[in-house]
């Protein structure tokens, strides 16, 4: 026959393991917790120093494209300018101060 004290004592022992098992979980748990948090946050920092690292080389990249480009238009300006001033030339006929050789007149 099971008496009561020997149910009480099992239920009891139970309990107890019960407890034990819910502190060791809720005290390790924040440890788990905060090193996923601590490899997801280096994760994410490593990340983004990566995507501004590249983001950055584009940057520079297009800064040296936009700025070949302006000394390329700056050249353009300037022959445009002297083409035009040489055809305003000879519209009115004076070919005396552009630089010409007598071969070319």
């Amino acid at each position: 026959m099971v008496t009561t004290n020997h149910i009480k004592g099992k239920t009891a022992t139970a309990a107890q393991l019960t407890y034990a098992c819910i502190f060791l979980v809720s005290a390790l748990a924040p440890v788990t917790v905060y090193a996923a948090n601590t490899d997801l946050k280096q994760g994410a920092e490593q990340a983004g120093q990566t995507v501004g690292s590249t983001v950055h080389k584009i940057g520079q990249t297009g800064k040296d494209v936009g700025l070949g480009i302006a000394h390329e238009a700056v050249d353009i300006g300037h022959a445009a300018k002297a083409g035009a001033i040489e055809f305003w030339r000879a519209v009115k006929g004076d070919t005396g101060t552009t630089g010409n050789t007598k071969s070319q007149n």
